[in-house]
């Protein structure tokens, strides 16, 4: 049996700007920073030790992954994998939000769908792949695409750490991705975002992933970072 800790990066400067990030880098802000290294520190307070760690090549992970251990005092080197980065919005990454909370509104009117004010994250990226066809790029996941290569790097972090007899593994890596797995694994269709920096935490056993957790800042919190974080959600309007 393995212990993942699944985790999402710190606050970046797209997110308080309000632009979609997707596989484009953002750096973390003075607050995501130190609330990576809050984290850190409540793993330590709370006795939680780790036998590797991994994250997402995208840089707000890796660095999220970094400051939490220093601030642990773990000393592991972090693995980088592209498979654990973040859902692709293709031609929405890099943009406002605002401009594919639009187009998500103007194609579900068109179609005659009345009465939609929000979106769960699997609805969401499903429409947002067939808009980014229809606009001639297909470079957006959809939610098959992006749930299968991030279930084969969990899977492969997962047999690794079997096979090196490891006990608990650190995994940095972004929300809409991390929602999209947990869902797949039975999490519900109407469970809120990923908070940032919030851990959720799995079993890993023979090949097969159980939820132990869900959307969890109690480390976070206990290292005396930021507290009452709302959740997010996918509005239309």
């Amino acid at each position: 049996m393995v212990e993942l800790l699944l985790t999402r990066h710190g606050e970046t400067q797209y997110n308080v700007k309000g632009v979609v990030q997707g596989i484009v880098n953002s750096n973390l802000t003075d607050r995501g920073a130190a609330d990576a290294q809050a984290l850190g520190r409540g793993f330590a307070q709370s006795g939680v030790t780790f036998d590797a760690a991994y994250a997402s090549d995208l840089q707000r992970a890796v660095d999220t992954a970094q400051l939490a251990l220093n601030a642990a005092g773990i000393q592991l080197p972090v693995t980088k994998m592209v498979g654990l980065r973040e859902q692709n919005f293709g031609m929405f990454d890099g943009q406002p939000e605002t401009q594919r909370q639009g187009a998500l509104a103007k194609m579900l009117a068109d179609a005659g769908v009345a009465n939609v004010d929000s979106l769960n994250m699997k609805q969401m990226v499903d429409l947002v792949r067939i808009l980014d066809i229809h606009h001639g790029h297909s470079t957006a996941e959809n939610s098959k695409m992006s749930i299968s290569r991030f279930t084969a790097a969990m899977t492969k972090i997962g047999q690794t750490a079997e096979q090196n007899n490891q006990d608990r593994v650190f995994i940095v890596a972004h929300g809409a991705i991390i929602w999209l797995f947990l869902n797949s694994l039975g999490m519900p269709d109407d469970a809120g975002f990923i908070k940032n920096v919030a851990v959720s935490k799995l079993i890993y056993r023979d090949g097969k992933f159980t939820i132990a957790s869900i959307n969890d800042r109690q480390y976070v919190e206990l290292g005396g970072g930021t507290k009452n974080v709302p959740t997010q959600e996918f509005k239309l309007n």
